[in-house]
């Protein structure tokens, strides 16, 4: 039977190329993924804002597939109103369907703290505005955000195709020594494939925003495996 240990619910932003190649890689026996789409071309003000007013249509969908656990799986989209926006959007997916639910950032969240990262660089594709709202956010959560550093990124295109060996290069650029963590937001970007290199490289906890809801979701769904290749959260906890 297909996801006979685990059905995992996501809402992908509909411009995202990333989520679904990349946890299809992810082989984990019985889960299964099931997806539904929050339409959103680019990160525009407007449209990012707009996402949280999709979520009961887009959770509702997924609850026809009887899913275990929802994930709002979009960063910006669930951090742009500040602190306890993220606590929000888990309402609405619990209100509409009775099914657990939690975002990326949330996600984000529970794995720093797991992983005992106070101080952290976070690397970006986002425009300024969005770099400046998610500093606010992990601040006001007690971190303490050493360098926060972003792309440019406008259209989901040009973040999802951004090579991997570049996200790595930007990182290693960055970091600096007073930092104990390092979190690369955005789940239209390709961090997760350079996660086990870069703590190798920089000795350091690495979290990203794929490898965090992926985490959140298996643990919330009662599947505690570990998972080599993508870092010490999904190796380790």
């Amino acid at each position: 039977m297909y996801g006979w240990r685990a059905k995992l619910g996501v809402m992908v932003p509909s411009g995202n190329r990333v989520v679904e190649s990349t946890y299809h890689d992810v082989k984990i026996e019985g889960v299964a993924f099931h997806y539904s789409k929050i339409s959103i071309k680019n990160d525009t003000r407007e449209e990012v804002e707009n996402m949280i007013n999709q979520v009961p249509r887009a959770s509702e969908e997924l609850a026809d597939a009887d899913v275990d656990v929802i994930s709002f799986a979009c960063t910006a989209g669930s951090f742009v109103g500040g602190v306890g926006y993220d606590q929000k959007i888990i309402e609405k997916i619990e209100q509409n369907t009775g099914i657990k639910g939690t975002t990326t950032s949330t996600s984000v969240l529970k794995a720093l703290k797991t992983l005992d990262v106070k101080k952290i660089i976070i690397a970006t594709p986002y425009e300024e505005w969005i770099n400046e709202r998610e500093f606010e956010f992990f601040q006001e959560h007690g971190f303490d955000v050493l360098s926060i550093k972003g792309l440019g990124f406008l259209r989901a295109e040009d973040q999802a195709e951004y090579p991997p060996e570049k996200i790595y290069k930007m990182v290693k650029d960055m970091y600096t020594k007073n930092a104990d963590g390092v979190f690369i937001s955005c789940t239209n970007f390709r961090g997760m494939d350079v996660i086990d290199v870069l703590e190798k490289d920089l000795n350091v906890p690495v979290v990203t925003s794929n490898q965090a809801t992926l985490w959140d979701m298996l643990r919330i769904a009662g599947i505690n495996e570990k998972i080599e290749k993508y870092g010490k959260l999904l190796k380790e906890f």
